[in-house]
């Protein structure tokens, strides 16, 4: 009995390879067009776990000799709607970040551990005015005048925001804010009532 023989398959020609790769080719460029047009109008999504619409400004740690603690400070704002409120700051330049506030009461200054710093909506927080700053303590490198040290903003929601501090001599005192000066109606500015914050 006699098995009928199928006919093998033939190898696709150079044509039809010719073929289907152009007709592949502008799924292709479309997709590297709307990649890189998603990149230049800055609507790629952005990464998870960052703290927009929180805007940092002067940033700055009043640094101390002898790798005593030193006292971090920073302005926040708020532009958002909805209140933010920031629970912990941490830095790989430091074994030790702690939220803290400057008290006086009765004549005597002292500094108490804080929980929590609220920012308000539509509002701007200034860590000097309010007795607020960073206490940093147990440096993991030498950190010295000049020197700018990452430190990463925890807040209630889950996000985070890293800023880069700058480090200052005991007596310079914060740097200049960029572009605030002069505005009317900014919180947190002289002579300006302050109720941008509050801490538990």
């Amino acid at each position: 009995m006699m098995i009928p023989q199928l006919p093998l398959a033939r190898p696709a020609g150079p044509r039809l390879i010719v073929l289907l790769l152009g007709a592949l080719l502008p799924f292709g460029a479309l997709l590297g067009a709307a990649t890189t047009l998603a990149a230049e109008t800055g609507t790629v999504a952005p990464a998870a776990g960052t703290a927009e619409p929180v805007r940092v400004q002067q940033a700055w740690i009043r640094w101390l000799p002898a790798n005593l603690p030193a006292g971090g400070y920073v302005t926040l704002t708020n532009p958002g709607d909805r209140a933010v409120t920031l629970v912990s700051a941490s830095s790989p330049d430091y074994g030790s970040v702690a939220l803290h506030r400057s008290l006086t009461q009765n004549g005597t200054s002292r500094m108490v551990p804080v929980a929590r710093i609220d920012v308000a909506p539509h509002a701007t927080l200034n860590f000097a005015s309010f007795g607020y700053h960073f206490m940093l303590m147990q440096p993991r490198v030498p950190v010295a005048p000049g020197d700018h040290v990452p430190v990463t903003l925890h807040f209630a929601d889950g996000r985070s925001l890293t800023a880069s501090f700058e480090v200052r001599k005991p007596d310079a005192g914060a740097p200049p804010a960029k572009g605030m000066a002069g505005m009317p109606g900014m919180p947190n500015m002289p002579n300006m009532p302050n109720t941008a914050g509050t801490s538990h």
